[in-house]
């Protein structure tokens, strides 16, 4: 089977976490079938003018699909992030619709405004959706007024990982920061300065703790600052790197998300992000936080509720292969 799927490569790990725990969905799902994914890239490097004009470059070098023949397809689908409507997946839904493709949307969401579906879009979603799931009430009110119907899970980075390791004790912490400076995917400076003051605080009160960086723009800033860093290019690489902790403190959604993926709990500060907001509310093993509160929730965790959490994300991927079993039909 001939899979495009919209995501990004070497742009948001948090994009490929997502297709990471969807790719790992479709394969129990498509059990016995040989897959090959196809990228419909959705990295602003490629577009006419990053965000300002997100319609895909005239000639493309990177190997990503972005030709005019869907004959070679047999199904698309969308990989999470709140980005599956507008000029960037413009020649995705018209790919679907010349295709005839099968469509598969998992995971998405967005923030508290207005969506203005495109045509085309409604049209795709009538016409040729199989399995369509929302990880927040945003994107699910904004279905509902179109009529369109839909599921209410987790985000599917919550099976990134198809294994997990359950803490015994909290000795060593992840601290997944961000800075202030990068072009995107920033948080205030604010919470910058107050995060990397906990790592401070909690290295003082004998932590183990690393800071993990997503972006080379952090990875350069604050190693100057708060070394150990754990960084790689290779978003894969980061399955691993969190595996290597007790508990994860982040200001990143998808970090924390991938902590539970692998059995562990997580801390949660960026709580004020719209995005952060929507999704949060269904994992109850990300637990919000903020600066001033974070040293006495980590006293007030119980770490042996990562088998309960096991047993959470189990119910949940239950849930997601019922409907991709009965949804995709071949």
């Amino acid at each position: 089977m001939n899979i495009l799927v919209s995501s990004t490569r070497q742009w948001n790990p948090g994009d490929e976490f997502i297709f990471f725990g969807v790719q790992n969905l479709l394969k129990e799902a498509l059990k016995g079938q040989r897959i090959n994914w196809i990228l419909y890239d959705r990295n602003p490097d490629l577009f006419i003018d990053g965000f300002n004009n997100p319609v895909h470059k005239e000639k493309i070098w990177g190997n990503s699909f972005h030709h005019k023949d869907p004959q070679c397809l047999d199904l698309a689908l969308i990989a999470g992030t709140p980005e599956w409507m507008g000029p960037p997946l413009k020649d995705f839904y018209r790919t679907v619709r010349e295709g005839n493709l099968p469509l598969v949307i998992l995971g998405v969401g967005y923030v508290d405004a207005p969506i203005n579906f495109t045509d085309n879009e409604v049209y795709c979603f009538k016409n040729f959706l199989k399995v369509l799931t929302v990880r927040d009430e945003y994107a699910s009110q904004a279905l509902n007024e179109i009529g369109i119907s839909h599921e209410i899970l987790p985000c599917p980075a919550l099976f990134a990982s198809d294994h997990e390791t359950i803490p015994d004790d909290i000795g060593r912490i992840g601290f997944i920061l961000q800075t202030n400076k990068s072009v995107n995917q920033s948080v205030s400076e604010e919470l910058s300065h107050a995060c990397a003051h906990i790592v401070k605080r909690l290295r003082g009160k004998g932590f183990k703790v690393d800071v993990i960086c997503h972006y080379i723009d952090e990875f350069v800033e604050f190693s100057r600052t708060l070394p150990p860093l754990r960084y790689s290019y290779d978003a894969r690489d980061y399955i691993e790197i969190l595996n290597d902790y007790d508990l994860i403190i982040s200001t990143r959604l998808h970090g924390a998300i991938l902590a539970n993926s692998l059995g562990k709990p997580a801390f949660l500060l960026n709580i004020e992000d719209p995005r952060c907001k929507g999704a949060l509310s269904l994992f109850p093993f990300i637990y919000p936080s903020s600066p001033d509160t974070i040293m006495g929730a980590i006293n007030n965790i119980d770490i042996k509720s990562a088998k309960k959490l096991i047993d959470w994300k189990t119910q949940i991927r239950d849930k997601y292969l019922y409907l991709l079993k009965n949804g995709i039909v071949l």
